[in-house]
């Protein structure tokens, strides 16, 4: 609508120019404000109502989500979708934290499996107190078993590893095998250098330990070997201690006692590329044969005693450095293939 400008000549021309002034610029607001009116209806329109022209359809259809379904009021859709996506976004959290989780778990198992460079292992075994579930190594809480202690070492590990066995029987046989490590060393927990196998027994009975496939140095200390017959076969035959396909092997003060004549038993066994050193009074008695070692293995003979034993030494296409005490078997030597015994650098065969 328009306003109505005096005309008449009654008011004075200075009133009236203000007056038509204002109603110039009333006139000019009122068209602003209409064409404003004008857009903002475009605007909701092309926004809201531009499916249906002046029909509510699309604000209806904005009740509607990606599922098809159906909200009373765009206000709840709206509300439902934040609600999901905060659920979704804690849920995501969730998962960060889980996989962090699962990383560091990852790390730790890598950690178990590779080893490190830090402080030396130092593993705690007794058949007494000890215990396979509870334990977990220490001295304060042991394991009972040697094998469960051998499963404790990293598949490569840098620092050394040592394996302390208190008094005991243990009628097991443990196997170390694909252990690429620096040393491992099984030895008694007490003081036992004031024992001499050939004499007395050793406070630490074991039946058998193998080493297999692995790279390394291991040292067996003041272990006394029972019931041999009944251990592991390697080939057909049963055996107190044995390295096979690598590593070195230092046998200190170890005694191999049990009655194996007219048995497939050996005392210890050296083969395939590894390599053996007996020595500081380890005592064979009775064996079947008491060092055997085969395909490349080389054993050295240092300071061992023994006696009654029906085969002493028996080497297969391998090599042996030492000599044997006298008396200390029957066939003091056995040489098959391309053995060869050397003694004081002379060729024995």
């Amino acid at each position: 609508m328009g306003l109505l400008k005096l005309i008449s000549n009654r008011i004075s021309a200075e009133w009236k120019e203000v007056f038509n002034k204002n109603v110039d610029y009333l006139d000019g607001l009122e068209t602003r404000l209409s064409n404003k009116d004008k857009s903002t209806n475009s605007r909701i329109d092309n926004l809201v109502l531009n499916s249906g022209g002046d029909s509510p359809n699309e604000v209806i259809d904005a009740r509607v989500n990606i599922d098809g379904e159906m909200f009373e009021t765009l206000q709840s859709r709206l509300n439902e979708t934040e609600k999901s996506t905060k659920e979704n976004i804690l849920s995501l959290k969730s998962m960060q934290s889980d996989t962090r989780d699962q990383v560091n778990q990852l790390n730790d198992s890598v950690a178990t499996l590779v080893g490190g460079g830090g402080e030396a292992i130092d593993l705690y075994v007794s058949a007494s107190i000890g215990s396979d579930q509870t334990g977990n190594g220490t001295e304060e809480k042991p394991f009972a078993t040697i094998q469960t202690a051998v499963n404790q070492i990293p598949l490569i590990v840098v620092q050394g590893v040592t394996i302390w066995i208190d008094d005991g029987v243990y009628l097991e046989d443990v196997v170390i095998k694909n252990i690429s490590f620096t040393t491992i060393r099984i030895r008694p927990q007490n003081n036992t250098t004031g024992i001499d196998p050939s004499t007395s027994d050793l406070p630490v009975k074991v039946r058998s330990i193998g080493f297999y496939q692995c790279k390394g140095y291991f040292q067996v200390s003041s272990i006394q070997f029972v019931d041999q017959i009944n251990g592991l076969l390697f080939e057909g035959y049963s055996y107190g201690l044995l390295v096979e396909q690598g590593g070195y092997l230092a046998v200190e003060r170890c005694k191999f006692a049990e009655d194996t004549r007219n048995r497939n038993a050996m005392g210890v066994y050296c083969g395939g590329m590894s390599a053996m050193n007996l020595y500081t009074s380890t005592y064979f008695y009775r064996q079947s044969i008491a060092i055997h070692t085969k395909l490349m293995g080389q054993v050295n003979l240092s300071s061992i005693k023994g006696s009654e034993n029906t085969k002493g030494v028996r080497c297969l296409a391998a090599i042996v450095r030492g000599t044997l005490p006298s008396n200390f078997a029957t066939t003091p030597t056995e040489v098959v293939e391309n053995g060869l015994i050397i003694t004081k650098g002379t060729v024995l065969s």
